[in-house]
């Protein structure tokens, strides 16, 4: 059965609105499939005061798809109380500020090539039909969902990049839990670039090295710097003089 739903475009209209006065408030949370990007691992764990390593733990699991390097984080729902999100309440959610990318999107997502669909219908959603007047555009700038797609842009170019969809033996567990490591679990990462011998063997300046060491923007922007240069073969990093690549790299 095809989909009815119409796609919007940018500067097209459609009605919204989400807080306590809607009967289905908070229904949107519960039982829903969250994949989350790096950034959103990122603002989460930071929010919650936790490790990456201990985020991850409690509140995902990894999704691997067969002949695909990349693997896909999937938030865990709360299977102790109806599948909902494990930071939602009556009162909302509890995270609001940092949460992720698809929930900032929602009622949207995207469809097609630049274009975006509501995703549910007046039935579930009140707030489609009791709600407010919005451009696609403002929603997407009011709720932070363009400046979260920035922050992602990396990660949407590995993902996309056509040898991450036709290199084989990219599937194989060592490159995934390398990608892992270097773009989920950046506090392991930290202690990887500090601890082991990377730093001997990259040309980093004190500026960059200084950034990965506070902060966690610039310590992803490694990763991916890390994993570009390790599996596609670019020049997003320089060895040393006189070091080789490792397998530890490729």
């Amino acid at each position: 059965m095809s989909d009815e739903r119409p796609q919007l475009q940018l500067d097209e209209d459609f009605t919204f609105a989400c807080h306590k006065g809607l009967q289905c408030y908070t229904s949107c949370c519960r039982d829903v499939t969250i994949m989350l990007t790096p950034y959103d691992v990122l603002r989460m764990k930071k929010a919650l005061g936790l490790t990456s390593s201990q985020f991850l733990e409690k509140y995902t699991h990894l999704v691997q798809v067969p002949g695909k390097a990349m693997p896909l984080v999937q938030f865990r729902m709360n299977e102790d109380n109806d599948k909902k999100c494990h930071f939602v309440s009556e009162g909302g959610c509890a995270i609001y500020e940092h949460r992720p990318w698809a929930c900032r999107m929602f009622p949207l997502d995207e469809h097609g090539m630049g274009g975006f669909q509501v995703v549910v219908d007046g039935v579930r959603c009140h707030g489609l039909v009791k709600g407010d007047p919005w451009k696609v555009r403002d929603w997407l700038k009011d709720q932070g969902a363009t400046q979260s797609k920035e922050m992602d842009g990396s990660y949407e170019s590995l993902v996309s990049h056509e040898w991450m969809q036709e290199m084989a033996g990219l599937d194989n567990p060592k490159v995934q839990q390398m990608i892992l490591l270097s773009l989920y679990d950046l506090d392991r990462f930290r202690e990887f670039v500090l601890g082991s011998s990377f730093l001997d063997r990259f040309d980093l300046d004190e500026d960059t090295i200084f950034a990965a060491k506070t902060d966690d923007v610039a310590l992803l922007d490694l990763g991916y710097a890390w994993v570009r240069f390790g599996l596609l073969g670019q020049k997003t990093l320089k060895l040393k003089e006189g070091v080789g690549q490792t397998e530890e790299d490729k």
